[in-house]
C-alpha cells in the first residue's frame, strides 16, 4: 500500500509542473482520416494528435508500472476507429463496429493498437521503425498499397514510423456464381 502511494504520489509530482506550465499550442488537436469503399462502406479513425514528450517517453520506458498506468489512462483512449465492414488489421480480424483506439508500447519501442470494445481490448501489432525525422505531433493515414484489398494504416509520432496491414475480405478476389440461364 505505501509503494502504491508513494507512486501515486511522484506521478502527481511529474504531472504538477506539466499541468500548470501547459502551453496551449501542444494542446492534442482532433483529427479523423476516412476510406471509402463502394458497395462497402467507410473505415473512419479519428484520433487525437498527442504532443510527443521525448523526456517523458524516456521515463516511462524505464518504469513498467508507471507506463501501464499512463498507457491504461491516456494512451489507450486517444480516439475512435469506426468500420461498416470487417476488417484484418496486423493479421486480426476486426468485425465491422465502433471500437475506442489507443495506443500501447514497450521498453524496447514495440508499439500495437489498442481496439476497445464490450469491456475486451485487443492489441494489434505494429511494425516500427525509430529512425525517421522527429515529428512532434501524433498522426495517422491510411494508404493504397499495390494489392487491391490490402492497405496500410501508418502512425508517426517522435522519431518512430509504425505500420500495420490492413485487408479488406470485401475486395479479396473471389468467384462469382455462374448466372442461371432461361
Amino acid at each position: 500500500m505505501k509503494k502504491q502511494i508513494i507512486a501515486i504520489v511522484a506521478l502527481l509530482l511529474l504531472a504538477a509542473p506539466l499541468a500548470a506550465a501547459h502551453d496551449p499550442r501542444t494542446v492534442a488537436k482532433e483529427f479523423s482520416h476516412s476510406m471509402m469503399i463502394e458497395g462497402a462502406g467507410k473505415l473512419t479513425l479519428t484520433y487525437k494528435a498527442m504532443h510527443w514528450n521525448e523526456p517523458a517517453y524516456m521515463a516511462l520506458k524505464k518504469n513498467d508500472q508507471m507506463r501501464q498506468r499512463v498507457v491504461g489512462s491516456l494512451w489507450k483512449n486517444i480516439g475512435k476507429l469506426e468500420a461498416e465492414f470487417d476488417v484484418v488489421i496486423a493479421g486480426v480480424k476486426v468485425p465491422k463496429g465502433s471500437y475506442t483506439f489507443g495506443l500501447d508500447f514497450d521498453a524496447n519501442d514495440n508499439f500495437a493498437i489498442v481496439l476497445s470494445s464490450g469491456g475486451k481490448d485487443t492489441k494489434l501489432p505494429l511494425q516500427t521503425a525509430g529512425d525517421g525525422p522527429l515529428v512532434n505531433y501524433l498522426t495517422f493515414d491510411f494508404k493504397p498499397t499495390d494489392t487491391a484489398d490490402t492497405f496500410a494504416i501508418e502512425g508517426r509520432g517522435g522519431k518512430f514510423r509504425s505500420s500495420a496491414e490492413v485487408k479488406v475480405p470485401y475486395l479479396a478476389e473471389h468467384d462469382h456464381p455462374a448466372e442461371k440461364k432461361n
